[in-house]
C-alpha cells in the first residue's frame, strides 16, 4: 500500500483533548498492518491497543495521503484498506440491530467520476450486511444519496465543506429515519428496552 506523508498527529491530539483515559469496553477500532496487509481490530484482537486516540489516528491513516501510525513498533493504515465499513466483524454477535454508516458507498447511480469506486463500496457493504442478516441480525445502512454527494464534493479532505456536509447528513438521515421500513427495523430497539433485565 502506498504511504502518505500527512501526519495524523492533529487527529490524535484532538481526540486526546476530549476523551477520558483508558479503553472503553466494547470499543473496536479497525486498522490494517502496513507490513502484511492484515486487518487488526484494536479493542478485540489482543494486540497492543495503545490508547484510543492513537488507534483512531491509525484507523484514519488513508494510504497514499496520511502517514502510517506506529503502535508498538508496527505501522498501521486506515481499516478501510480492508473494507470500507468492516461491518462483517459484527456477524454472529447476536445483536439486536446493526446500524452502518457507509460514507464511501452510494444509493442509486448518480453521474459522478467516482461512481465505480462508490459502487464497489456498496457491493462490499451489501455482502457484509447479507452475512450479518444470515446470522439473524437486522441491518440498517446509511449511504450517501445524490443530494448528499453534491454537498460532499469529490475531495473528502476539504475541511471547508464540513459544516455543509454535517447539515446535509443530518437532514438526509432524519428523512430516512421517518420512513416506515426504517421505523419498523428500529422497533426492535424499543422492544429490547422494554424487556426486564
Amino acid at each position: 500500500m502506498p504511504e502518505g506523508t500527512v501526519p495524523t498527529d492533529g487527529v490524535a491530539a484532538g481526540l486526546r483533548a476530549v476523551l477520558p483515559p483508558g479503553w472503553p469496553d466494547g470499543l473496536w477500532i479497525v486498522a490494517v498492518r502496513l507490513d502484511n496487509g492484515r486487518r487488526v481490530v484494536f479493542g478485540r484482537d489482543g494486540a497492543d491497543d495503545g490508547d484510543v486516540a492513537t488507534s483512531a489516528a491509525a484507523s484514519c491513516a488513508i494510504p497514499g495521503f496520511f502517514a502510517p501510525v506506529t503502535i508498538d513498533s508496527v505501522r498501521y493504515v486506515d481499516g478501510g484498506a480492508h473494507s470500507p465499513t468492516n461491518a462483517d466483524l459484527l456477524a454472529g454477535l447476536d445483536l439486536d440491530l446493526v446500524v452502518v454508516s457507509s460514507p464511501m458507498s452510494v444509493v442509486g447511480r448518480p453521474l459522478r467520476a467516482d461512481l465505480a469506486a462508490r459502487r464497489l463500496s456498496r457491493f462490499y457493504l451489501a455482502r457484509e450486511a447479507a452475512a450479518i442478516r444470515r446470522r439473524g441480525t437486522p441491518v440498517l445502512t446509511f449511504q450517501p444519496t445524490a443530494a448528499d454527494l453534491a454537498v460532499m464534493g469529490f475531495n473528502a479532505m476539504d475541511a471547508t465543506r464540513v459544516p455543509r456536509v454535517v447539515k446535509q447528513a443530518r437532514a438526509s438521515a432524519t428523512r430516512r429515519l421517518t420512513r416506515t421500513d426504517v421505523i419498523d427495523r428500529l422497533d426492535v430497539l424499543t422492544a429490547t428496552a422494554r424487556q426486564p433485565a
